[in-house]
């Protein structure tokens, strides 16, 4: 990269391995000639069985009303935690995805929207949407998983 300057830098998103990519091309009509120049591949880990690929973020598309999901997947993986959230702690919806927006999209020090992309074989996926919620609701130094933890939710956020 030519430059430190975290505004400049090319941000490229982990996908995972081919199948996740040629899966978030059909979804947006693509072709990997099209697109050939803002797709890079890697080998994960020395020894791995097979290539990872990135994708450019300028490639990304949101996903209403969640700017975090970079597919129909994490769309409908941040529906079912924002469900998750209104059934368990009776919120309401809207407040539900204003906690996960604040939670993945909302910027942080470098101002970008979404701050995190969840696509492909995202490591969001190694949780449920059951551990999501409560993680996003009391906030994860609540120690809410500890069985003699007394968590209070995270204030919502400021609409």
């Amino acid at each position: 990269m030519a430059t430190t300057d975290e505004s400049e830098l090319v941000r490229y998103e982990e996908v995972g391995p081919r199948r996740y990519l040629d899966r978030l091309l059909e979804e947006y009509r693509l072709t990997e000639g099209e697109v050939r120049e803002r797709i890079q591949v890697a080998i994960p880990w020395p020894g791995a069985s097979e290539a990872h690929y990135l994708v450019h973020e300028s490639l990304l598309r949101s996903h209403r009303p969640f700017p975090c999901a970079g597919d129909t997947q994490a769309l409908r993986f941040c529906q079912e935690i924002a469900e998750e959230m209104v059934r368990r702690y009776g919120i309401a919806n809207h407040e539900a995805v204003a906690r996960v927006n604040r939670q993945w999209s909302d910027p942080g020090q470098s101002g970008r929207i979404p701050r995190i992309w969840i696509v492909g074989l995202d490591i969001a996926y190694h949780e449920t949407a059951h551990f999501w919620a409560a993680d996003i609701y009391y906030g994860h130094d609540s120690r809410w998983w500890s069985p003699d933890a007394r968590p209070r939710p995270l204030p919502p956020p400021a609409r």
